[in-house]
């Protein structure tokens, strides 16, 4: 396992935001660490569960992935730190919608398919997955609140910013004694049309949804852009 004296007695938990650059990261994580576990067996609530029945094993490893929200770490006694990526909200979204209807294996895939993205924005069933998801991640799965998304994204994470990518990594490198990193970035969904081929009321909606999503990406971004002028 690589890092320093600190950090290697750490287990590194990867809070995979969905359609974050996660299956990159994810990749960096498997080079840097020798045992490691991933848990992306269902929704968050199941993957939770995992946590749980491998308790004995996770303790015995050096990082922990997958679709869970913050909090994980309760159930453990082994000392750790999180890492994760956000996106900005509204490429997110378009891209969770696009992946989804192209994975038909995808848990949401019956539920999403006869959608067009404006329904699927409106959707108030599927309102967990498309409404400020990356502050709900970071408050615990509970009501997003952005106080405490920022309070535990300052106690708590290394991060990264998805369209910072190649600074994000080298800065979490440093931080977490990673050495000789190497990747392609994977994953990357070319089947999402760009933001400006989209309606704007489509658009509106999916800013509407996220303001909260929105406030805490540029919050990150800028701690990111200061942490890379003094690092």
């Amino acid at each position: 396992m690589s890092g320093d004296s600190t950090q290697t007695k750490k287990l590194l938990i990867f809070m995979h935001i969905p359609k974050t650059a996660g299956s990159t990261l994810g990749e960096l994580i498997n080079q840097q660490y020798t045992k490691n576990i991933s848990c992306y067996r269902g929704d968050e609530s199941e993957n939770e569960k995992d946590v749980i029945r491998l308790k004995d094993e996770i303790e015995k490893s050096d990082s922990l992935k997958g679709h869970f929200y913050f909090g994980v770490h309760h159930y453990l006694s082994k000392p750790s730190i999180y890492i994760t990526m956000f996106r900005n909200p509204i490429e997110r979204i378009i891209s969770l919608y696009y992946y989804i209807l192209r994975e038909k294996n995808n848990r949401l895939y019956e539920k999403v398919k006869n959608m067009s993205l404006d329904e699927f924005v409106k959707s108030e069933e599927l309102a967990i997955e498309n409404v400020n998801q990356q502050t709900r991640y970071l408050c615990g799965g509970r009501t997003p609140d952005l106080e405490t998304a920022k309070k535990n994204l300052s106690a708590h994470f290394s991060f990264g910013i998805m369209e910072l990518f190649d600074d994000s990594i080298r800065l979490m490198s440093k931080e977490l004694g990673w050495k000789n990193i190497h990747y392609i970035k994977r994953n990357v969904n070319g089947n999402s049309p760009p933001i400006t081929s989209i309606a704007e009321k489509t658009i509106h909606k999916i800013i509407e949804n996220n303001t909260l999503d929105i406030e805490l990406y540029h919050y990150a971004r800028q701690l990111l852009i200061n942490k890379k002028k003094t690092k």
